[in-house]
């Protein structure tokens, strides 16, 4: 059989911040293999997104290959329950999920129910805190405002919470009560033929993608959630303009406390060299008892106090509330017949970029596939940007640094102003230190959903300075269709 010739990567706008994919392999005009990834968008609708699944449906001609769901968010599965009406139209041969979504996988089980928990729990202090403060506070000047401030703040964390557990908009669902595990199971019963993908796996046979390897990097499978809990490393992640020094590999690491660990803890540990005050001005015993019952916890004093003033910290709340299910994404490398390969990691976040360069992850890839991590994206010419260009969705210097093919492109599911304010909104997205990277990496070659070739002064200014082959081919590969954009990656040459 002859080899696949080149992919079509289609990126749909779902009305909202969210991925919607489409990949055609093709051989030469004719379309091969179909695969799609995800469906979804933050608070969007049915009006938005259906006209996507039915460019799917009509371009697959109602049968897909391969549907993959990268991980449990809104933003990437709503569609499966706002547009499921036209998936009905749409056969699936086969689907693949991260294991973690096996409920038969023993370690799946476990995190899943004590994160589960931890979520429930979280949810129920943040709302009887909401509840407390709204009833409270002396009639003092400026305290309306900033309760009005706080209420606002904590209410946009509760509606975080919610959207973790994929019932914060439940009343834009064309079925009005369906929610993220609906859309899961519901893509689940689209098939018999169902895949729990490990890291470390390579799959070369799928019928009519000749000569293409699929490359499982992650989620981590680690049952003390080691991986899952690093949200951001300073040393990764593209948050800061300065990174900081080098430290030794995780596995050689002593673990430290976590900030999203305490996040869901009852109490503020106060550790030496951590708590801003010395252990001379701490309170103990009949002392501390009497504070705290006849001063601290009045209730017209409540207004006054600090447990819920982490609530207030906005976007950053937005990304580590979010980072252990976008931990979950089962990250992919698609290698082509040419050698070259595309970069799909879903909403990973540090910890599972660095997931990938665990030892016994790299062994497994080299002996089933010929590649370790490191040659995977070495020979990376295609990027599909992580979790929309926020400043932790792609790592440094497990990810972005060991990209070097001076003819990469990136794609980045954006639609900037529909970020949502619990994220930071729009002046969060795309993260600053990022984008200037990716505009440098790629010599100007981005593409968003939201402006197709982005306008950007400087990457313009990179585009012009591409030889005349490399510019044509850019702009002939480049599409852009009613309801999405699309590029051609060739893998002939």
């Amino acid at each position: 059989m002859s080899n696949i010739t080149s992919v079509k990567f289609r990126m749909y706008n779902t009305g909202s911040v969210g991925d919607c994919l489409l990949l055609l392999f093709m051989k030469d005009k004719t379309i091969a293999f179909k695969m799609m990834i995800d469906c979804g968008g933050w608070n969007t609708n049915s009006a938005a997104i259906t006209p996507c699944v039915k460019d799917i449906n009509t371009i697959c001609n109602g049968e897909i290959d391969l549907l993959v769901v990268t991980h449990q968010h809104e933003d990437h599965v709503s569609g499966f329950n706002q547009a499921r009406s036209e998936f009905e139209k749409i056969k699936v041969k086969e689907v693949w999920m991260s294991w973690i979504e096996n409920k038969k996988d023993a370690i799946a089980i476990v995190l899943k129910d004590r994160y589960g928990k931890k979520l429930k729990a979280l949810r129920k202090s943040i709302e009887q805190a909401l509840e407390t403060f709204r009833q409270s506070g002396p009639a003092v000047k400026g305290f309306q405002a900033r309760k009005n401030m706080k209420v606002t703040k904590m209410t946009d964390a509760l509606e975080l919470v919610k959207f973790e557990e994929g019932v914060s908009y439940a009343k834009n669902l064309a079925a009005g009560k369906r929610t993220n595990e609906d859309a899961m199971n519901y893509v689940k019963g689209k098939t018999k033929n169902i895949k729990y993908r490990r890291p470390g796996q390579v799959v070369d046979n799928l019928e009519g993608a000749d000569g293409i390897k699929f490359f499982i990097l992650g989620p981590p499978r680690d049952k003390d959630m080691k991986y899952f809990k690093i949200a951001m490393e300073d040393d990764e992640m593209y948050h800061l303009a300065l990174r900081a020094n080098a430290k030794a590999a995780p596995e050689e690491e002593e673990e430290e406390p976590l900030y999203t660990e305490r996040l869901f803890m009852n109490d503020i540990a106060l550790e030496d060299g951590v708590s801003p005050f010395s252990d001379e001005y701490k309170m103990a015993g009949a002392e501390k008892s009497h504070f705290l019952k006849k001063v601290y916890d009045v209730k017209d004093m409540r207004w006054r106090q600090i447990e819920t003033d982490w609530l207030e910290t906005d976007a950053g709340i937005a990304m580590r509330v979010t980072s252990l299910t976008n931990n979950t994404s089962l990250a992919m490398a698609i290698e082509l017949p040419n050698g070259k390969v595309m970069l799909l990691p879903g909403d990973a976040q540090s910890g599972n970029w660095l997931g990938w360069h665990k030892t016994d992850v790299k062994l497994r890839l080299k002996n089933n596939g010929g590649k370790d991590t490191d040659e995977l994206l070495n020979d990376t010419v295609f990027y599909k940007v992580g979790h929309h260009g926020s400043h932790n969705g792609t790592a440094s210097k497990s990810g972005l640094d060991k990209i070097k093919n001076e003819n990469l492109v990136a794609m980045m599911p954006l639609v900037q102003a529909k970020v949502p304010k619990e994220w930071g909104g729009a002046k969060n997205f795309p993260a600053g230190p990022l984008y200037e990277e990716l505009v440098t990496k790629t010599q100007g070659r981005v593409i968003r959903t939201d402006e197709g070739i982005i306008t950007m002064a400087r990457a313009k200014k990179l585009r012009g300075k591409l030889d005349a082959a490399q510019k044509k081919e850019f702009e002939d590969m480049f599409k852009k269709g009613s309801c999405y954009v699309e590029y051609t990656v060739n893998c002939k040459s």
